[in-house]
């Protein structure tokens, strides 16, 4: 930040307050003065919670900013790419420039990356296999895993699918995920994997809402047979579900009846990864 003008030299010019680059713009911004970088950086946080084409007037009324100020904003920021304006609507959105930077972003803070030490330390709490996965419509997808000290080996991999109903990480998704998700799924027959899969849909929605109410899901032996798996939810920025954390383990480590010290330890941890991921503190 450049110096305060009285202690510059007599031969160089005070700089400017205004939309200058490095500079502080003049007058109150929430108690405090914004420099314009940070100005520009809120301006493009609004644009892409809001998903939409956004005018001046809005963007004005979100920050509480002088529309002058965010117009000059946005003039420097479509320049370069960072925004672009509809030319029927005057509305601007994120730009192509912003859509690579935060490829790059998420490239350098992976959420697997980001997650794995949180897993470690829960494998070396409970000694079970951990795995994070996120979903599609129709599967629970394997992002990563940390191997358990068991010498029960689990059969899993980042890529493997399971179908919702019958993984716990599924019945979390059904219960956090859309609602339109469980819906979809009951209006079709439900396939077994194993004698123990629930394929019945009063009985299904009945799991979905205790899981719902105790934020964490078990699917003893209805997978596999003799594996069980609890899971708790993982959710984003934007409070909507991203996945799921779960211990995965023999039954006979892992029983139906689960351990409620297991249970807290899946919760926290699934937790911190929320917390990682920007998830507000009271997640839906």
């Amino acid at each position: 930040m450049p110096s305060n003008p009285s202690s510059l030299p007599a031969a160089l010019p005070a700089p400017r307050t205004g939309t200058d680059e490095g500079t502080r713009e003049e007058g109150p911004q929430d108690g405090n003065s914004s420099s314009t970088s940070v100005i520009s950086l809120r301006i493009l946080e609004v644009m892409a919670e809001a998903n939409a084409e956004l005018g001046v007037t809005q963007l004005a009324e979100r920050l509480g900013m002088p529309k002058a100020r965010v117009h000059r904003h946005l003039s420097s920021l479509r320049q370069e790419g960072y925004v672009i304006q509809n030319a029927r609507s005057s509305r601007y959105s994120v730009g192509w420039r912003l859509f690579l930077l935060g490829q790059k972003l998420v490239r350098q803070f992976d959420v697997v990356s980001l997650a794995r030490p949180v897993m470690e330390e829960l494998r070396d709490q409970v000694g079970q296999t951990i795995v994070i996965t996120t979903f599609t419509d129709n599967h629970v997808v394997v992002l990563d895993l940390v191997r358990g000290h068991s010498q029960l080996e689990i059969l899993l991999s980042s890529g493997t699918e399971y179908k919702l109903h019958t993984v716990a990480q599924g019945k979390i998704v059904l219960a956090f995920g859309a609602p339109a998700l469980l819906e979809r799924l009951l209006t079709h027959p439900l396939a077994a994997a194993t004698p123990h899969t629930i394929v019945d849909a009063d009985r299904l929605r009945a799991e979905i809402d205790i899981v719902r109410k105790r934020r964490w899901a078990e699917a003893p032996e209805e997978v596999f047979m003799g594996v069980n798996a609890l899971a708790a939810p993982i959710f984003h920025s934007g409070g909507e579900l991203f996945g799921a954390l779960a211990i995965v383990g023999s039954i006979h480590f892992l029983p139906a009846q689960a351990n409620p010290a297991t249970v807290d330890a899946l919760k926290s941890a699934a937790d911190k990864v929320s917390a990682i991921l920007g998830a507000p503190r009271t997640a839906p």
